[in-house]
């Protein structure tokens, strides 16, 4: 078996791997960014036990994490414009998703991985001593601002090991994004495959890239672990 990477001497395919590379860390980013903020609002909601929201968040989390996140890309993608999110274009009449194929992959990762976000984020929070919230309430700090100055910072700093997986599988996760129309890496890998014949050698390449991606955020989040490690509290301190 003779593996041939001369494909990689041309311009035209390092430009679509460079591109597809920057838009699967963009996507990747931004699902991030929205996963916590719905897995903190949704743990937010079920720590306070809100009236009706918290009844509403049980019921997303459950729907959402026990759903492929392919169905609820395709979900995104294809029948939100067909119930009336879409818009006419002025220059040529046709009517066009309101949402593109970028956004939706981002809510659909913020979505699915928020929804098992929540539930890590929730589990950070019981892992906070009774000891230290009655301690913050003998100080005179209301309910809200416990949650927000002690349970909310420990529970977090407690979660982020367990938090580590979840970037990892969303990372992984944002690879369907080509099947939504979306240059992302896979969409380029695919395009080289079909011109050049070389299917090994795009594919070894891609795999190297989402093994090297993956490995970085690991890497990262392990770097804030360890930064932001409370002796005491969770895995104790090297």
């Amino acid at each position: 078996m003779n593996l041939d990477f001369s494909w990689l001497g041309d311009s035209l395919y390092q430009g679509l791997l460079i591109k597809g590379f920057g838009i699967t860390v963009a996507m990747s980013l931004l699902g991030i960014v929205l996963m916590l903020a719905i897995g903190i609002a949704g743990a937010f909601c079920l720590h306070f036990r809100v009236p009706v929201l918290q009844t509403l968040v049980t019921v997303l989390v459950e729907l959402l994490r026990n759903t492929p996140p392919l169905v609820q890309l395709f979900f995104l993608y294809f029948m939100l414009s067909e119930i009336g999110f879409q818009f006419v274009d002025a220059t040529t009449g046709r009517k066009v998703p309101l949402f593109s194929g970028f956004v939706c992959v981002v809510l659909s990762l913020g979505l699915y991985n928020g929804a098992i976000a929540v539930e890590i984020v929730r589990s950070g929070l019981f892992g906070v001593p009774s000891q230290t919230v009655e301690g913050a309430r003998s100080l005179g700090y209301t309910r809200f601002q416990v949650f927000r100055y002690v349970e909310l910072p420990i529970g977090l700093r407690l979660a982020t090991s367990a938090m580590t997986n979840n970037v990892v599988s969303l990372i992984k996760t944002s690879s369907q994004a080509s099947l939504v129309a979306v240059m992302d890496i896979m969409f380029a890998a695919t395009r080289i495959s079909v011109e050049s014949f070389r299917n090994l050698e795009v594919m070894l390449l891609i795999w190297v890239l989402y093994v090297g991606l993956a490995s970085f955020a690991v890497f990262v989040m392990h770097r804030i672990d360890r930064a932001f490690r409370m002796p005491g509290y969770g895995v104790r301190a090297a």
